[in-house]
């Protein structure tokens, strides 16, 4: 039978590792190489270049199990994902990006687990968050217990988003029917998940950290960028609408708690632009969903009334302070809420 993507499934490789990629070369270097120094060493590693930057670091680290492309016009989020994961030719499929890294026994240990329990659809480990600038490394909350999980899908629409593509194994078979179906949007992999889960597959939840996931000022996200994260706010709303449009009343319900604070998030970035009216509209739906208890919704609701040059000049004031302040030092980079806030685009 021949599976998504047009392979054979007993013709490739134990595991596709897919990398989408659009850094420089020096950026992604230390990702690349944690994959190559996997002690599972049967993998084959599928790389989408949106810029090409990286062609000469492939061509000159010389190992026969990468597989570069550059793409020919840029492909964005979900669409390099999809057309690396359609390609891949492995027992097991995943996906690290492009400056995350794992611990060598990551593929080794997680696959493990799959070929032991032949009922497990996909596993994950514990990830950390690295900052990159010697602190100790954060782990990531999750509501996971160690070993097998099941009926997940209540647990992703009720918990802030716990899991990452990069800290999960799933086998072939679950890249099919809806969760290859991602939507332009730079949160496109929660269709996987969300599939995945309503599928019914059970997860076997690894307690051990083999996965780093890098938060530095290169990334996009709901409290950062040029746009302070509306873009990113706009899309895990607009997924949410889409997701779950014609679902039971109980699923939407369940869901509200996650809604109400990326509307919140997307009322921050609203306020900081400048666009007070349109970040009221906000604070309202966040409450409306149930969310008046939500941390920062009373500071938000009070910004949101004031004048818009009033709330820009004095974010400028603090961007000035607090990204050095004539100290040469730039402001910490503080955790996000959630994998969504930090996306990767």
């Amino acid at each position: 039978m021949t599976e998504p993507g047009g392979t054979q499934p007993d013709a490739g490789p134990t595991v596709s590792v897919c990398m989408p990629m659009a850094r420089p070369a020096l950026e992604v270097e230390r990702s690349l190489r944690s994959v190559l120094a996997q002690d599972l060493r049967d993998f084959e590693l599928l790389i989408g270049d949106e810029t090409g930057d990286a062609e000469g670091l492939v061509a000159a680290l010389g190992d026969p199990r990468v597989s570069y492309t550059r793409n020919p016009t840029r492909l964005g989020f979900a669409a390099n994902h999809m057309a690396l994961l359609d390609r891949a030719r492995g027992r097991y499929l995943t996906v690290l990006h492009d400056d995350d890294w794992w611990d060598p026994g990551y593929l080794s240990r997680l696959v493990s687990v799959l070929d032991r329990h032949d009922d497990i659809g996909w596993a994950c480990c514990a990830a950390v968050l690295d900052r990159g600038d010697g602190t100790e490394r954060e782990r990531w909350p999750t509501p996971l217990r160690p070993g097998r999980n099941q009926d997940l899908l209540d647990t992703m629409l009720t918990e802030e988003w716990f899991m990452f593509v990069g800290n999960t194994v799933w086998r072939r078979q679950l890249w099919a029917g809806p969760a290859r179906r991602w939507p332009d949007l730079c949160c496109g992999d929660l269709q996987f998940f969300l599939s995945a889960a309503e599928a019914g597959s059970s997860l076997y939840f690894l307690d051990a950290e083999l996965m780093a996931w890098s938060i530095h000022r290169g990334q996009s996200g709901a409290w950062r960028g040029a746009d302070s994260g509306l873009t990113v706010a706009n899309d895990v709303l607009t997924f949410w609408d889409g997701w779950l449009r014609g679902r039971p009343e109980a699923q939407i319900a369940r869901t509200a708690r996650q809604r109400a604070r990326w509307h919140l998030r997307r009322a921050r970035a609203l306020v900081l632009l400048g666009r007070s009216a349109e970040a009221r509209g906000d604070v309202a739906r966040a409450e409306a969903l149930g969310g008046r208890d939500l941390e920062g919704l009373r500071k938000l609701r009070w910004a949101a009334g004031l004048p818009g040059p009033l709330v820009r000049g004095a974010v400028a004031l603090k961007r000035a302070v607090t990204e050095g302040g004539g100290t040469g030092r730039a402001a910490p980079v503080r955790s996000p809420s959630s994998p969504e806030e930090a996306r990767k685009v």
